[in-house]
């Protein structure tokens, strides 16, 4: 498994994730993205969507090495769930299945007018701008220890620079334009009571797709499904995932 976070965080969030795909025999990695975690970069701040994927079809290239013959399974969370779709739909990652995570196709937080029109102007003026991307803490998990976790850790942040955003606006209108084209089977998981990601474009994005598909619904469940109270089903309904055959692929 080779994971992929989502906007302010890091791969060392997915530790828990990690250690429950490690006790069922998966061996598991995970990148901090520039402008994140211990990456360089600006906080919350990207030239172009086409970096992202870059710097991650490098590191499954590196985890690829380590791995050897065994087969790589690219999972992307929020954020990342939007660069592995749009990289297996882009065709710069290469692998058989991959999964999705909440993938922040559509932001349920509601953004001011004012904010949206300043980072369509400012992308172009201004593109290292960074404002809040108006996430509280207490959305991540129902568990208030993973709430305290997030919001003591060093290495998150709430920032998002103007350019970020309109990229990352851009690559899910293209990737939810796209869907009908994938081949690769996936997982999807979505939490029943996200308060960050509306759900409603995971589930057009599954709808659109035609690729023997699989999808895992967690009623009453927050945006990280890893770190939220029952997460012990996910990771079981992950493993059941990554063990079974994959999908014949449709012509």
């Amino acid at each position: 498994m080779v994971v992929a976070h989502g906007l302010g965080e890091h791969s060392g969030r997915y530790s828990r994730l990690g250690r429950a795909l490690n006790r069922r025999g998966i061996s598991c990695y995970a990148v901090d993205l520039r402008g994140m975690g211990r990456s360089a970069g600006r906080r919350g701040h990207l030239k172009a969507w086409s970096a992202w994927i870059d710097d991650y079809a490098d590191f499954l290239a590196f985890a690829r090495d380590l791995a050897e013959s065994r087969a790589l399974v690219p999972l992307g969370h929020s954020f990342g769930g939007v660069l592995v779709a749009s990289a297996m739909l882009r065709g710069d990652v290469q692998a058989q299945r991959f999964v999705l995570s909440n993938p922040a196709f559509l932001p349920k937080v509601r953004v001011p007018a004012w904010k949206l029109r300043l980072a369509g102007a400012a992308s172009r003026v201004v593109p290292r701008l960074t404002m809040s991307n108006e996430v509280q803490p207490e959305v991540i998990s129902r568990d208030p220890e993973q709430v305290r976790i997030y919001a003591d850790d060093p290495l998150t942040h709430d920032r998002i620079s103007a350019r970020l955003y309109t990229e990352w606006r851009a690559a899910c209108v293209d990737t939810l334009g796209r869907a009908s084209a994938l081949r690769q089977p996936f997982l999807l998981l979505l939490s029943g009571d996200d308060r960050l990601i509306d759900v409603s474009g995971a589930e057009a994005f599954n709808a659109a797709a035609s690729c023997g598909q699989v999808v895992r619904r967690y009623p009453g469940r927050f945006h990280e499904p890893f770190n939220d109270y029952g997460s012990e089903e996910v990771f079981a309904d992950l493993a059941a995932w990554l063990n079974a055959p994959v999908p014949a692929r449709p012509e």
